[in-house]
């Protein structure tokens, strides 16, 4: 039995970097905050680096302070769907280990 919740779980299971793309687009933000060094250690082992970089613009996004306004600085916004963009083109293309 696995010590990982089931939904880290299922990035385990992920055979392809399409699918761990897939579930790094998917995963609520809390699971990226709770179990961020869970997701990282199964990224890492898949040697799925840009899904490593992904979690922590996504992590850092989490953690940053935001405007006035309530938005996210510019800097955080541009980082986030520049990772967001790399993982969806990952997951069009398919494939990966």
């Amino acid at each position: 039995m696995s010590q990982l919740l089931p939904i880290v779980e299922e990035l385990a299971d992920c055979e392809t970097d399409a699918e761990r793309a897939a579930w790094l687009l998917r995963v609520p933000a809390g699971v990226i905050f709770r179990d961020c060094a869970a997701i990282r250690r199964v990224l890492t082992e898949a040697h799925f680096r840009l899904g490593v970089d992904a979690l922590d613009v996504e992590f850092a996004a989490i953690n940053a302070t935001r405007l006035p306004d309530g938005g996210l600085p510019q800097t955080v916004v541009l980082g986030l769907h520049a990772v967001r963009s790399f993982l969806r083109d990952i997951v069009r293309k398919g494939g990966g280990r």
